[in-house]
């Protein structure tokens, strides 16, 4: 039961890791509700029922989130209906002091879906992984504890690519200003091709 639940979660962490690396909200649902699926199973298996049950409510809120493009699935009223069944379900089904950290984590993750931009998710996400990470390792999901790591890691990473990295053409007026000022009198022909377009005039130096 062990190997096999391990085997779950494995197949969880690659759903998770696709997931932080789309750029379109609704794949990063998608890929989010098929891991969720797959954790939530995990950790029955290994008997982290606290954890379990959380992820169970974790599972339909995504599914909800998905559609919020429709009227019935975009009311506020559903950020405080899952944060509360999160919340209730956790002391109902507590098992030890460690209950505490799949409640804090889901009640993260529900508010980093309910964001409309993925990059929202992205950055409130990089703070669910440590409860997760901890709880995973004191019961024995070891997949889904490096699953976690992994996840932390994709996120930076699609923080990078997707709300950090400068777009091409994207040149910000004081890097321009300091191309002009600063670079212009450079008569080097090697600078040229940097500093082509930026409305200065050189001279090759003899």
């Amino acid at each position: 039961m062990k190997i096999a639940a391990q085997v779950v979660g494995l197949v969880g962490i690659i759903c998770s890791l696709l997931s932080f690396q789309q750029k379109e909200r609704k794949h990063v649902m998608l890929f989010q509700m098929t891991a969720s699926a797959l954790f939530c199973i995990q950790l029955f298996m290994v008997g982290a029922i606290t954890g379990g049950c959380v992820d169970s409510i974790s599972f339909v809120r995504t599914v909800v989130f998905s559609q919020n493009d429709k009227k019935w699935a975009a009311s506020p009223v559903w950020l405080g209906v899952f944060i509360a069944a999160m919340i209730a379900t956790g002391i109902l089904t507590w098992q030890d002091g460690w209950s505490i950290l799949p409640i804090i984590g889901s009640v993260l993750s529900t508010v980093a879906l309910w964001m409309k931009k993925s990059g929202h998710i992205r950055i409130i996400s990089l703070f669910v992984g440590p409860c997760w990470l901890v709880y995973n390792l004191i019961h024995g999901a070891y997949t889904g504890a490096l699953n976690e790591v992994l996840a932390m890691i994709s996120i930076v990473i699609g923080m990078v690519r997707h709300d950090i990295r400068r777009k091409p053409g994207a040149e910000s007026r004081i890097t321009k200003k300091y191309l002009e000022e600063s670079l212009c009198q450079i008569p080097l022909k090697s600078e040229l091709s940097v500093l082509e377009g930026s409305g200065c005039r050189f001279t090759e130096s003899a």
